[in-house]
């Protein structure tokens, strides 16, 4: 069966609503991504009075999909399909309790719902025929200006629920969009309330801020709003600390700058924020005046690490920034006539499958400096290839090419112990120094017997 076009599902969106005398409004970022002629896969509907799930079921049931799924802590139902989220809620009013950010649901018309909404770009409803409702009367100017205003007193907006807070620094990012007059004077007043959302909610704003196209224009709202100081304390601690040599901006500038020259990966512009966040606590001036930072990618791994720790990064997430803010200086600090191919090896082996990551923090922290030439790391990044062509492709071609069982059969049957470890630490290194051949097990064999020591038992009490 042919995947289902957009025109097709809003076709048969409109078919059962008509069918079922359901009345449904399309709303939110669809309509405003659509508007600016960005034609998305996921549709909210609004709908006024009942009929929302009998809706999704109807369009799954035509489209052959999986039957809706209903949340009913949201009041919200859900289909999935050939690439498309369609998502269906009845049109509501809410009422917030001052100690929370969960509101008090009822039933509402098509303009309570609307009146509610965060910014007025949002506000904007289509028919399924296409007819545009700007029932503020201002979302299409807002939208056209590139504004983001709220409906009602951005106070009230914003203590209502102030994860709105955290999107509209995502949108200033996302959109490219700027602030209306009193809404940046109206976060600064609402921020502390910001201590009441949850933490994965504000993570997956964040995650969605790095990613976009603006990433620093969206982290200057947190920092001016007052919101970085709730979540994210460690960066403003780079503000104003200075740098020398290599740089023209503060720690936190340079930060900001590398994040946009950094490509749209989530780990890769993570590490970019986290890479100097160190610097602060080694920064020290030397006698001649210089401004040093011993030390600051060791301290920078372990404030990364607490930071995304803090921010419900997954384990896998936080080991990999963690070691892109370790090893970020490597490649930049990559000579040559000075770097011989052992300890290229050696960095190709300590970063592993996160080269391409690691090469792209140094690029974009390189093109952040006074220095933005990144012909140095290009060259690296061609010498590692030839490095790889010569180990022969092996996926781990550092690793030592015996594992713990052809060891301990080469010592004669010996106990396992840490005695292996150490023996297969040994071959790797003989494999980065250039001494086994990647991937050979004869030689490791033949390098491991002119290395006795590794295979037999230390001397009793030693």
């Amino acid at each position: 069966m042919a995947r289902v076009r957009l025109d097709d599902l809003l076709a048969g969106i409109r078919d059962a609503a008509a069918r079922l005398h359901v009345e449904p409004y399309m709303v939110g970022g669809f309509v405003r991504d659509r508007l600016l002629g960005n034609e998305g896969k996921d549709i909210d509907l609004l709908v006024v009075e009942d009929g929302a799930v009998e809706l999704l079921r109807s369009v799954a049931r035509r489209f052959d999909w999986p039957p809706p799924q209903v949340f009913e802590r949201f009041g919200t139902a859900q289909i999935r399909g050939d690439g498309f989220v369609v998502e269906a809620v009845r049109a509501r009013a809410e009422r917030y309790d001052p100690a929370s950010r969960k509101p008090e649901v009822t039933a509402g018309t098509l303009e309570e719902d609307i009146w509610r909404r965060d910014f007025t770009v949002n506000t904007l409803c289509q028919t399924l025929d296409g007819e545009v409702l700007d029932i503020t009367g201002r979302g299409l100017d807002d939208l056209r200006a590139g504004v983001l205003r709220t409906p009602l007193d951005p106070r009230e907006t914003f203590s209502e629920d102030p994860l709105r807070m955290y999107r509209a620094a995502r949108f200033v990012a996302q959109l490219g969009f700027t602030l209306a007059e009193g809404v940046l004077d109206a976060m600064r007043e609402v921020a502390p309330r910001a201590e009441i959302l949850s933490v994965e909610r504000v993570s997956e704003e964040l995650r969605r801020l790095l990613i976009s196209p603006h990433p620093r224009a969206g982290l200057e709202v947190l920092r001016h709003s007052g919101l970085m100081h709730v979540h994210l304390a460690e960066l403003l601690d780079m503000v104003g600390v200075e740098q020398s040599g290599y740089h023209v901006f503060d720690v936190y500038d340079h930060t900001l700058v590398a994040l946009e020259h950094a490509p749209r990966d989530l780990l890769t512009r993570v590490a970019v924020l986290m890479h100097d966040v160190g610097k602060p606590a080694t920064h020290a001036i030397a006698p001649d005046g210089r401004h040093t930072f011993h030390d600051h990618p060791d301290v920078g791994a372990r404030i990364a690490e607490n930071v995304l720790q803090r921010l419900r990064f997954g384990n896998g997430e936080i080991d990999a920034v963690t070691a892109l803010v370790r090893l970020h200086l490597r490649p930049i600090q990559y000579e040559a006539t000075t770097f011989s191919d052992a300890a290229v090896r050696r960095l190709m082996r300590d970063a592993g499958e996160l080269r391409p990551r690691l090469l792209d923090v140094a690029r974009a922290d390189t093109r952040a400096s006074a220095f933005p030439d990144t012909d140095g790391i290009d060259e690296l990044e061609q010498r590692m290839a030839r490095l790889d062509a010569e180990a022969g492709g092996a996926a781990k071609p550092f690793d030592s090419p015996l594992d713990g069982e052809e060891i301990m059969a080469m010592a004669g049957g010996r106990r396992p112990g840490p005695w292996v470890g150490a023996a297969k630490r040994a071959l790797s290194d003989a494999v980065v120094e250039g001494e086994v051949p990647a991937g050979d097990r004869e030689a490791a064999r033949r390098w491991l017997r002119a290395h006795p020591a590794l295979l037999e038992p230390a001397p009793a009490g030693s």
